[in-house]
């Protein structure tokens, strides 16, 4: 009888383990299947076909009068594709010709399907396997061209043709390029100059993208710099919209995603120098690409060089390579900038031009800044309802339908917000409480906040500390689900700050409530169903907050306390909508970790506990990431608030906030200015034209 009871216990321990591993087994594939829902409920990703289909330029929220003024500052001939639409052309978009060094990027992909295809094994394979003459030359140094591998060809730190060793410096090299082609095309694909094109180039990219004018790698034929790419203005645009949709092509994956995002986000470090200017042996015969001058060090990468394509990063003084153009900007370019294609995933926009009047980085920049100005977005209908506010980030700086905020004035280009996390408030422990009357006191004082210089307001999904512990105050059932009555509740303060022309920073998660959410899977599922919502409804007045003060010690998720979870998060709400402002807050010493500010698309920082005079530097220790700085939540009233707002307007950061005693502590009031005079004086003072000095 021992027996038979020790071997049910035993087949019962068994059973619960294999029903354990299968629950987080279903947990991880729940999460999987969560991204795969939200991905397949994307509106429908736009491809061209044989042809472009095209928009007006008014269509996709753009100004053909501002693309004008692009145009005529760029020249030459070229074209505008947003959301996948060919939406504005000037000259001969047709006319097929040589784009210079912009070809380089599609060396990198031919490399990496390489790869793929099992032609050569790695990127750190040494590339003297294919061209031994590289294992007999430099032999006073070392023979140190042995060392070359594909990995050094395709960011330029080879040094082929320079001292150095290879992966010390970065050379940028046409001689190297060159070879980087002859061997990558002639020696790896098996093709011939004659050949390449119908072997290599067609068969295997162009053909896939239906490129209209026959792209060639023979731009001056087989005796002239071969590997020199001749395309027309819109079919380098298709290029283009392939490393917009990560590698994807109408479904068919031409390299592997993780390929397509490495390729234009892995800058080279600054710590990378520059290559001297000391020639070294190269193989007999060498041809070059492009460049007769041995050795062939032209420019710095400005830590910008990813993969052959520049990027905009961030150069060795703390200066970003395109200071007026958003910082997922990348993009080929040949000859200065008079040939380019560049892409802007933050925008959903590619734009390309051949034979241009860009003379250099400066004027890249200014082009791109012209084309930003272009955006001027209307009112978007949705679900039957006009959306009557739009928010952005333009240059750093943010924008409200089109316009930059609190123009001509010391806050031009802020967002000075209030915490109103407990308009929305109620607990279900507390069924005598209004939640609804409690709404409509905080909706009928907008236009009193609005008068006074706010312009955005921070709502919490999870509210905030109510002054009391136990409070049951979600917006999430435990599986990550909404629920709908707080929703509605939510909805109709969006939608009465959107009617009035303001913004609302959307938490999601709070601590003492995220307990609610059953586990980990539960509240990446709460991100997803949070972002759909925001698209489904169409709301282009809200920027979204994954965590308020994520590193607090209530929460219980260990996903919603780490950096590495809150990038994890801020990614998903943006592969759910990439067009969604994402961030997230941290705790209220004005610091946020490094991972956790680059994930994120502006900077969210709470200045309780910093005292004023530190105020200044906290901002200057996040200005090296270049995103809008915005503080919102302060505990600081009175004087000391009124002081904290201008210690953060004359720093260049926005400001926010929190009348603890008024707006945060049950039972909660909304009386407009008449919270706080002082400090909402203060705001109007600093958002008004006349006080600009």
């Amino acid at each position: 009888m021992r027996s038979q009871v020790w071997s049910m216990s035993c087949l019962f321990c068994f059973v619960i383990g294999v029903l354990l591993m299968i629950g987080q087994a279903t947990g991880e594939e729940a999460r999987r299947l969560n991204i795969a829902e939200s991905e397949a409920q994307q509106p429908p990703k736009v491809y061209p076909g044989a042809s472009w289909e095209h928009r007006s330029p008014e269509a996709v929220g753009l100004s053909r009068a501002k693309l004008d003024a692009f145009r005529d500052f760029v020249g030459g001939r070229g074209c505008v594709v947003r959301h996948g639409y060919m939406v504005y052309t000037w000259g001969d978009v047709s006319k097929r010709a040589d784009v210079a060094s912009a070809c380089k990027p599609w060396y990198t992909h031919f490399l990496f399907k390489a790869l793929e295809d099992g032609r050569i094994p790695s990127l750190d394979e040494k590339v003297s396997r294919w061209e031994p003459r590289l294992n007999f030359i430099n032999k006073g140094l070392g023979y140190k061209d042995r060392d070359i591998t594909w990995r050094h060809m395709a960011n330029q730190i080879s040094c082929y043709g320079v001292v150095e060793k290879p992966g010390t410096a970065f050379d940028y090299n046409d001689w190297q390029m060159a070879l980087f082609f002859d061997t990558l095309f002639l020696k790896v694909y098996g093709a011939a100059y004659e050949d390449v094109d119908e072997k290599v180039l067609h068969p295997m990219l162009t053909d896939i993208l239906q490129c209209e004018d026959n792209p060639t790698f023979m731009a001056f034929g087989t005796k002239d710099r071969p590997g020199r790419l001749a395309i027309s203005a819109r079919d380098f645009a298709r290029f283009g919209l392939l490393y917009l949709r990560k590698g994807n092509w109408r479904g068919k994956q031409l390299i592997s995603v993780e390929y397509a995002a490495m390729a234009v986000t892995s800058p080279l470090p600054n710590s990378i120098p520059r290559a001297g200017n000391q020639a070294a042996e190269m193989i007999p015969g060498q041809r070059t690409i492009g460049s007769k001058t041995i050795p062939d060090n032209q420019a710095d990468h400005f830590g910008s060089y990813s993969w052959l394509w520049w990027v905009n990063g961030v150069d060795r003084y703390g200066k970003r390579h395109w200071s007026d153009a958003p910082a997922d900007t990348y993009g080929a370019f040949g000859h200065g900038g008079r040939r380019a294609m560049v892409v802007i995933p933050s925008l959903d926009l590619v734009v390309s031009w051949n034979d241009a009047k860009i003379e250099g980085r400066e004027m890249e920049n200014q082009a791109l800044g012209l084309l930003l100005e272009a955006f001027n977005p209307q009112p978007i209908i949705r679900d039957g309802t006009m959306r009557h506010t739009y928010v952005a980030i333009v240059k750093d700086k943010w924008h409200i339908n089109g316009t930059v905020t609190y123009p001509g004035t010391k806050a031009e280009g802020l967002l000075m917000n209030v915490r109103m996390v407990n308009a929305v408030f109620e607990d279900l422990k507390r069924p005598d409480f209004d939640a609804e009357a409690n709404t409509d006191e905080f909706i009928a004082q907008i236009p009193d906040y609005l008068a006074h210089g706010v312009r955005a307001f921070t709502l919490n999904l999870q509210g905030g500390m109510p002054g009391y512990d136990g409070a049951i105050n979600s917006a999430f059932n435990p599986d990550g689900s909404l629920r709908e009555s707080y929703l509605r509740r939510v909805q109709r303060a969006i939608e009465a700050c959107d009617r009035n022309g303001a913004v609302v920073i959307l938490g999601c998660f709070y601590q003492r409530q995220d307990q609610i959410l059953r586990d980990e899977n539960a509240v990446r599922s709460g991100v997803v169903n949070v972002v759909k919502r925001i698209k489904a409804k169409g709301f282009t007045n809200v920027v979204l907050e994954i965590a308020n003060e994520f590193p607090h010690s209530g929460f219980d998720h260990q996903i919603l306390k780490t950096p590495k979870g809150q990038v994890e998060l801020i990614r998903l709400a943006k592969q759910t909508a990439p067009d969604l402002l994402v961030s997230t807050s941290g705790i209220g010493d004005g610091r946020l970790p490094d991972v956790v500010a680059e994930a994120s698309d502006f900077l969210l920082i709470h200045f309780n506990g910093v005292p004023l005079d530190a105020i200044p530097e906290r901002i200057a220790a996040l200005k090296k990431f270049g995103k809008p700085i915005v503080c919102n939540e302060d505990d600081k009233v009175g004087e000391q608030g009124a002081r904290a707002a201008e210690l953060c307007v004359a720093n260049g950061a926005s400001w926010g906030l929190m009348a603890n005693a008024v707006n945060q502590r049950f039972p909660f009031t909304f009386k407009g200015a008449a919270d706080d005079p002082i400090v909402y004086a203060k705001l109007k003072e600093l958002t008004s034209p006349h006080d600009r000095k």
